[in-house]
């Protein structure tokens, strides 16, 4: 099967306009409890010393 240049560019970009927002997602999916994980810990540290400091 021969793929002309024409086709290939055409199938490359809808595969780039598919693969990319699923990939996003993907990331901020897998980042999503890390990044929670971060900010809650950065909270109660900043909450603590807030009580300290009153």
């Amino acid at each position: 099967m021969s793929v002309s240049p024409e086709e290939f560019f055409m199938y490359l970009t809808i595969g780039l306009i598919v693969i990319a927002p699923i990939a996003a997602r993907v990331y901020r999916r897998m980042t999503l409890r890390r990044t929670q994980k971060m900010l809650r810990a950065q909270f109660e540290t900043n909450a603590g010393r807030q009580g300290e400091q009153r």
